[in-house]
């Protein structure tokens, strides 16, 4: 008889909104759920997510079903992964549904003949409705904060919840501050989104930008996690008389989402995982810097049009876990991580542009990050209250920062 797999991934953080909307939804039904037979309906990173959460609220008695036969007779943890026709024959059961949209497991679920919000619940939450709302949001002298998952992630061991950029948010008070943050999101993305804002005639105050290496790398624009055309579109179709190149640029990603699907580095091999994840960091780190990368070219564009509009630019540069980098590389990785940077800023310069570098690089310790063993940029919340005191003592975000309003 074979070995079975283990197919959990390692999920140590998650979109805050994804993981806040996870545990009210379970508060919600937890008198359904107690005595029932949970059955996660997806054996992917949300299905770990969730699992995560049912452990930790007491949970049990739970099992996995996935559509994929791969999975399948297989292990999340000591959970099995069985067929949909075996979860059917469960008795007590109740499916919880936890990829995003999953429209072909409802009607596969209403077609068997269970019920939503009796037999199955639907756990789909988009984060881009809020996005799109705050994108509408009409403000003026404000501080425009703008990245990826360094702002929107938290870790799941964590004891508070509040992602970076809703603890920015906070502290700069709503009213002050607009906060467009977005897991995977590069430099074209920035550009396009801040000039939509500027044209409406928002002007903002101050423009807060991530800015992390591996936007610069070779590969990053057309990796699918990069593009969300649904998001992309969403806020095209809300813009008054959007530019022309804010909607050749939606379609430029739903071409790169439909054309480019093979993006993975995961594995469930710890042997496999450890060369993927040196893969993923060689890939993302230690290129070669190229001026003519598409993340350079958008990162320049969107400096000197805040330039021409005088909005100060501050970039922030998040914590990198060198002690991983140095653990596979040893001084290679911090070598090639600096020398990225020395020719980015270098190219900035010589373009003239104005703007202020805050250089958080190696201001966490270890254990400030959500997973030690991976470059991961996400952050505990010891972590991320050390950015915001980091933040509160740069003199051009003082005047946003310098107390707490939420």
């Amino acid at each position: 008889m074979s070995k079975k797999m283990d197919y959990a991934w390692p999920v140590t953080s998650e979109n805050a909104i994804v993981y806040h909307y996870f545990l009210h939804k379970i508060n919600n039904i937890r008198k359904l759920l107690w005595d029932k037979r949970i059955v996660i309906f997806g054996a992917g990173i949300r299905g770990c997510c969730l699992l995560k959460i049912l452990e930790e609220n007491g949970f049990q008695n739970i099992i996995f079903v996935d559509n994929n036969v791969e999975k399948q007779n297989n292990l999340i943890k000591h959970y099995d992964i069985v067929s949909f026709e075996t979860a059917c024959k469960e008795k007590n059961q109740v499916f919880l549904v936890s990829p995003e949209g999953a429209y072909k497991i409802y009607n596969q679920l209403n077609a068997a003949g269970f019920k939503e919000n009796k037999d199955w619940f639907s756990f789909s939450v988009s984060a881009y409705d809020q996005y799109v709302e705050e994108y509408q949001r009409p403000l003026h002298d404000y501080l425009l904060v703008m990245g990826d998952c360094a702002f929107t992630h938290v870790a799941l061991e964590d004891e508070n919840f509040n992602s970076l950029g809703t603890m920015i948010k906070n502290k700069a008070g709503s009213e002050c501050c607009k906060v467009l943050d977005m897991h995977g999101m590069g430099q074209q993305a920035y550009y396009h989104i801040s000039r939509s804002l500027i044209e409406r005639n928002e002007k903002p105050a101050i423009f807060l930008l991530l800015l992390m290496i591996e936007t610069m790398a070779p590969k990053v624009p057309i990796m699918p996690r990069t593009q969300h055309p649904e998001l992309i579109s969403r806020l095209v179709q809300v813009s008054e008389n959007p530019n022309p190149d804010f909607a050749a640029y939606a379609d430029l990603t739903r071409e790169r989402f439909e054309r480019f699907q093979l993006e993975a580095f995961a594995s469930f091999d710890n042997k496999v995982a450890e060369k993927n994840e040196k893969l993923y960091m060689q890939v993302n780190y230690l290129f070669r810097f190229r001026e003519t990368a598409e993340g350079a070219i958008y990162l320049k564009k969107t400096i000197k049009m805040m330039n021409d509009h005088n909005i100060p630019v501050v970039l922030y540069v998040p914590p990198v876990n060198c002690w991983q980098g140095e653990k596979l590389f040893g001084a290679d990785f911090r070598a090639a991580y600096e020398t990225n940077f020395k020719k980015l800023f270098a190219l900035l310069r010589r373009e003239r542009l104005q703007y202020e570098v805050v250089d958080a690089s190696y201001l966490l310790d270890l254990e400030d990050f959500a997973a030690p063993n991976t470059i991961d940029e996400t952050c505990r919340y010891s972590g991320r209250k050390k950015i915001i005191k980091y933040l509160a003592d740069v003199e051009t975000l003082k005047p946003y920062l310098k107390t707490e309003r939420g």
